[in-house]
Order: C-alpha cells, then sequence, then structure tokens
C-alpha cells in the first residue's frame, strides 16, 4: 500500500493485489453500500491518518477508484466537508473531459519518452489521447479524468511544450493538423515503440 498526500484534503492510495486481498475487496465489487468496501475505507482512513497528517474523517468523503495496469486499484480520496474548519470546501474541478491539455514536441525521441512516463506514473489519470503532425512539430492531446493535471503537465512539459488547455486550441488543432493517432496515443506509442 502507497499513501500519498495529494493537498489538505485530498490522499491518492495505491493498493496492490496483495493489499486489495487482505482488505476483502475488489475493484469490480467495490460499491460504498456494501459492508466489505465499508469496512475497507474504514480501514484505509485509519491507515492515511496513522502515516500522514491528514485526517479524512471529518466530513462527506468523495472517493475516485481507478483500476491499476499490474492489479489493485488506485484510489483518490476527498473529505468534501471540514467540521470544524468552517465547513471549507475544496476547489471543485471546473474541468471537461472534453477539454485536453496541449503539447508540442519538435523531438520524436521526446515524446516517446514523454509517453513512456506518462503511461508508467499516469495512466490511471488519462481518459484519452489523440496525436497530429503540425508545422514539423508532434500535437499530444491529453485528456485528464482528475484534476492533477498539473502533475500531468508538469512531468510532460521536461520533454516537450506545454502549449495550455482549452477547447478552442484543441478544435483549432484538430481542423489544420494531421492526425496521426486519434484514440489512445499514449497507449499505442508506448506499446509499439517502448515495450
Amino acid at each position: 500500500m502507497k499513501i500519498e498526500t495529494v493537498d489538505r484534503q485530498t490522499v491518492k492510495v495505491q493498493l496492490s493485489v496483495d493489499d486489495m486481498q487482505d482488505l476483502a475487496i475488489t475493484y469490480e465489487q467495490m460499491d460504498y453500500k456494501d459492508p466489505s468496501t465499508k469496512r475497507a475505507i474504514v480501514a484505509l482512513l485509519h491507515k492515511v491518518r496513522q502515516e500522514t497528517d491528514v485526517d479524512l474523517t471529518g466530513g462527506k468523503l468523495f472517493i475516485e477508484a481507478f483500476p491499476h495496469r499490474e492489479g489493485g486499484c488506485i484510489l483518490y480520496i476527498s473529505v468534501l466537508d471540514a467540521q470544524g474548519q468552517g465547513s471549507a470546501r475544496p476547489k471543485r474541478y471546473r474541468g471537461s473531459f472534453n477539454t485536453p491539455m496541449i503539447f508540442r514536441f519538435s523531438d520524436p525521441e521526446d515524446l516517446i519518452t514523454a509517453c513512456d512516463k506518462l503511461f508508467t506514473q499516469y495512466s490511471h489519470l488519462v481518459l484519452k489521447s489523440s496525436l497530429y503532425l503540425m508545422e514539423q512539430s508532434y500535437i499530444l492531446l491529453v485528456y485528464s479524468y482528475f484534476k492533477l493535471d498539473r502533475k500531468i503537465a508538469a512531468l510532460v512539459s521536461e520533454y516537450g511544450e506545454a502549449m495550455g488547455k482549452g477547447a478552442v486550441k484543441s478544435a483549432f488543432i484538430k481542423e489544420h493538423a494531421k492526425p496521426l493517432i486519434i484514440n489512445n496515443a499514449i497507449d499505442t506509442i508506448v506499446e509499439r515503440l517502448c515495450r
């Protein structure tokens, strides 16, 4: 089990297959109405409190679960009502799954390396990805599941140029650039060129 603090109200918990067996849960059967899932969440909250300074027991929880490609799953657990702190609410993510982050690469090797790192570290956060060719540059559009776009942007910006995010920019690229891989660009690049 790996616990990472995202902010004062959110943690990321990575559970291995063994962790899930110990908690008597499976990704497919996870349901907050299920008593096994409730027991597992209570145990996880206790573990989070022991290992971090984040207390998620002070209000309603928002939990997002994603399957991990090596088995197990990744959970993002956020407290929505922090009692004792003026009922502060975290900022809600106002982005849309249809609004991609846009990155430009002049070197195909940098593109391949960035995709390999994204696949390894953040594949659970990527909803879809597309690749285009425009003026001798590769343009990667990354649609994210979660509010952690900044982590994806920081990683990819080590290898390419972040061009921002937005429906207008992506529409321009889709209209004027040559499509190379429309669906699952990151996965396709990694499968064909890195493995």
